[in-house]
């Protein structure tokens, strides 16, 4: 039986970063009053999602550190490159919310 169900590649999963990024660039070469808009609402969408990604590597490190009697070396590998992901996710939070403060902040000034 097929299945009903829609799967995003992570490909797809990674346009909103990459629309994110795209149109603050785009911002800075040609401003205007649609894209300052399309800048905020892209950036708002990323902070969520990175906000979504480091709960649930919050909530990872939690299960981690509470069946972690005896951990072998591939599961210790596993949590330093979910360490190095929670450095990048926190990053692109802190990226995101200064762009789209740096936006509103263009917008506000305009009116």
């Amino acid at each position: 039986m097929p299945s009903t169900r829609v799967r995003i590649k992570k490909e797809t999963r990674m346009l909103g970063f990459i629309f994110s990024g795209f149109f603050t660039i785009l911002l800075e070469i040609r401003r205007s009053k649609s894209l300052v808009s399309c800048t905020i609402v892209m950036n708002i969408i990323s902070a969520c999602i990175s906000a979504i990604g480091l709960l649930l590597l919050l909530l990872e490190f939690f299960i981690f550190n509470l069946h972690s009697n005896s951990t072998v070396w591939s599961h210790e590998s596993g949590y330093l490159l979910s360490q190095y992901l929670f450095l990048f996710i926190v990053l692109e939070l802190l990226v995101t919310c200064t762009v789209t403060r740096w936006a509103c902040n263009v917008t506000n000034r305009r009116q």
